[in-house]
């Protein structure tokens, strides 16, 4: 750049200096052209005058005329044409001289002559000379004034295009800076190139992606310096430059792409190019933005592997076990394969579950996939169904080799010995089995049909296999169908659902809070027996009726809520609704609740829904979206059993809840139980820290509320606080509207 610009600086001082220079030069010779023509004509002008009036004399004595001087001499004097400077001098024909006459002029001289003539014949000549020394003096003033002029030109041709054109150069140095300075600070790699995609330059962040300085890549192709492959196929991909450039057009690619670097390193990435045109249309160059995606990548792998796996054990959950069995159906259905389907419910899980915690229940699931896994091929596909079931898809088998496989697990299962805290457990596994058929028509009724038979395993005994044949399962599908899953559906339909409510007591009587109660689900039998939750929402969870049981109860709350305000003496109140993981993930229970919010006016803090520790952990980000969506419409929200699941407290910084409640199987014996005792407080503890409310669950008496209120619990819940009672003393809700389902 600094090159080009002195190399211009001198072309125009030598452009300036010709300018002036012709400046300076055309004052004095346009003024001695000028000066010089007027003098001549004016000498020329008084000899053919003087010549014209000697003519006539010539006329009268052509032989005689040249010895009359005094005539001549009279003539030449006589007006109209004075002489002022100039002498005269006539001549004959032999070039003699007959008369000079006036003041003899100061050199340099101009002579003119003029001929004499007689009948056309020259008979002499009149020569008049004049002084161009006026001339010369006014040459010598013209000059002056052309170099003051030719000095002023030069000075303007030099300084003006010189000081245009350093603007120009410190605006074009400026700009470049600026845009070496962006591109330098950008984290993209930037390349750029010529019209035939010949690397021109390349930022810093594209020296480290690519593993060269721009000295090494600069004037080679783009293609020997920038390499791309397919992540999956590892096939060449052709560089988006070369379309830009050819296509005339911004071409992206943001697939699976992977830049390849000269040490052979992979690096996913990202690339966007663009043709750069002149200002006649024409493309000049190139540009090509990379972006390295390694940990977008990732994390994208990762959140298809979430969505497509359970959590806990890594196995494939229900929905991609859907999906194959999908594909398992239309190849039976197009290739005439054969597959298998089981269904494995665990018989004791509940047992290990409940007297061990859930930390013990997780790992057991842990063990036995594993021990499950160590039975089939590659080929087939474990996954995890709900809590403590799994399904089993075997690629290309049999019936009877299904069989054989399936005996294996319940074998191996058998024998599973489960240790925890020095007690040993033993479980086992009753087996559902079908083989998929050309005749299935959707994946739910072949999936049916293996829950069918392993439905069937447990109600001969459980820990066996049982196959699925039409005639043998009828008795199980009649109990099916009239039992907890008729139940309920009855009880929806003769409006036999009713609400129960059970108060918190408030420990920190140093702030004022307001009321707090959960609401607690009953069902009425067909004889009026009153069945707890524990027996019917098991079935309704199994079989898909809870999240119409969760939207029932929500629709009962909202829309009851003012009437349980006033039956309770019309202070602030919030009701604590449980929800389960099912009505989270379900299709438009966030625009049904606030749909009844707005309906029913509620005011921000009157609802808290209570989600269950595994339900969050399970569906994380699920459950982390839905709390943000609520607390948009003033809802609040419980972690219910908090300290049961899985790293219990990493994942609670990513749920915005505003209470925990502690799990009661920690508050029930902290009277005699030291390790429960420490972990109540060291839960409340870290709730504070966290600027949650803590409640603790099954505070059964006097003492366990005492010792909850010493250590800075802010709620007591349980049957030392009081008993569930119907919610509505006039029993409002006591009956379920079937439209709000």
């Amino acid at each position: 750049m600094i090159d080009r610009n002195n190399r211009i600086t001198l072309i125009i001082g030598r452009l300036a200096a010709i300018i002036a220079v012709a400046a300076g030069l055309s004052l004095p010779l346009g003024y001695g052209l000028v000066s010089f023509r007027d003098i001549s004509e004016t000498v020329e002008f008084k000899a053919r005058i003087k010549a014209t009036t000697l003519n006539g004399l010539i006329a009268t004595n052509p032989d005689l005329w040249m010895f009359a001087e005094n005539r001549i001499q009279g003539l030449i004097s006589r007006e109209p044409v004075p002489f002022e400077n100039e002498q005269i001098a006539v001549f004959d024909k032999q070039d003699d001289l007959v008369l000079r006459t006036g003041k003899s002029p100061q050199p340099p001289l101009l002579i003119r002559s003029y001929p004499l003539y007689d009948n056309e014949r020259i008979v002499g000549r009149v020569d008049v000379s004049g002084s161009l020394r006026p001339m010369v003096f006014g040459i010598l003033v013209a000059s002056m004034f052309g170099l003051l002029l030719g000095a002023l030109v030069f000075l303007v041709m030099d300084f003006v295009p010189l000081r245009a054109l350093r603007l120009a150069t410190n605006a074009l140095f400026e700009e470049k800076e600026r845009a070496e300075t962006t591109l330098n600070s950008i984290s993209e790699a930037v390349l750029t190139t010529d019209g035939h995609g010949n690397v021109r330059y390349i930022n810093p962040s594209a020296e480290r992606l690519l593993g060269r300085t721009l000295n090494m890549v600069q004037g080679k192709p783009l293609s020997d310096a920038v390499m791309f492959i397919d992540g999956s196929t590892r096939a060449t991909i052709e560089n988006t430059l070369y379309r830009a450039l050819a296509e005339r057009r911004v071409v992206s690619c943001r697939g699976n792409g992977e830049l390849r670097r000269f040490d052979d390193t992979k690096v996913p990435v990202e690339e966007r190019s663009a043709p750069i045109f002149g200002q006649d249309g024409e493309v000049v160059g190139g540009v090509m933005v990379l972006r390295d995606v390694t940990e977008a990548r990732a994390y994208h792998l990762q959140r298809s592997w979430e969505a497509t796996h359970d959590l806990l054990t890594s196995l494939v959950n229900r929905r991609e076990f859907e999906n194959r069995v999908l594909s398992a159906l239309t190849d039976v259905q197009t290739r005439r394969h054969s597959h298998v389907i089981c269904y494995m419910d665990l018989d004791r899980f509940k047992l290990v579950n409940d007297s061990c915690g859930h930390a013990a229940g997780d790992d057991l699931l842990i063990q036995i996939t594993r021990l499950m896994q160590s039975r089939i091929r590659e080929s087939d596909t474990l996954a995890r169904l709900g809590g403590d079931e799994f399904g089993i898809l075997l690629d290309g088998c049999d019936a009877q080799r299904g069989q054989v496989i399936a005996a294996e697990i319940l074998a191996a299962v058998r024998e599973f010995q489960f240790s925890w805290e020095s007690r040993l457990f033993t479980i086992g596994v009753s087996i559902g089995l079908t083989t998929i058929a050309a005749e299935h028509q959707t994946v739910a009724e072949v999936l049916g049909e293996a829950d069918s038979a392993c439905y069937w395993a447990k109600e001969q005994g459980r820990d066996r296999v049982c196959v699925y044949l039409a005639s043998d399962m009828d008795l199980a599908a009649r109990r099916s169908e009239t039992s907890w899953v008729a139940r309920i559906n009855a009880a929806f339909a003769e409006n036999r659902f009713v609400l129960y409510q059970q108060a918190y007591r408030t420990l920190d009587t140093s702030s004022e809070v307001c009321e707090h109660l959960e609401i607690l689900i009953r069902m009425i039998g067909d004889d009026g027996e009153l069945i707890l939750p524990g027996r019917f929402l098991p079935a309704a969870e199994r079989y898909n009726l809870i999240s119409d049981i969760d939207r029932w109860v929500i629709n009962e709350v909202f829309s009851h809520y003012n009437e349980i305000v006033a039956d309770r003496g019309g202070a602030p109140l919030t009701c604590a609704i449980n929800l389960s993981g099912a009505s989270i993930n379900s299709e438009g229970l966030l625009e049904f609740i606030r749909k009844k919010v707005l309906q029913h006016g509620l005011k921000p803090g009157a609802i808290c829904f209570e989600l269950t520790e595994t339900v969050a952990v399970n569906n994380m980000q699920a459950a982390a979206s839905f709390v943000r969506e609520c607390k948009e419409m003033g809802i609040q929200f419980a972690l219910d059993d908090f300290g049961t699941g899985t790293s219990s407290f990493g994942y609670l910084r990513n749920l915005p809840v505003d209470y925990l409640k502690i799990d009661g199987g920690f508050v029930r014996n902290i009277e005699t139980d030291t390790v429960d005792l420490a972990m109540t407080e060291t839960i409340n503890r870290i709730g504070h820290i966290m600027d949650k409310r803590v409640v603790a669950e099954f505070a059964e008496n006097e003492a366990i509320i005492e010792a909850l209120r010493a250590m800075g619990v802010d709620f007591a819940q349980g049957y030392g606080v009081c008993m569930p009672t119907p919610l509505l003393t006039a029993n409002v809700v006591a009956r379920p509207k079937q439209s709000a389902v």
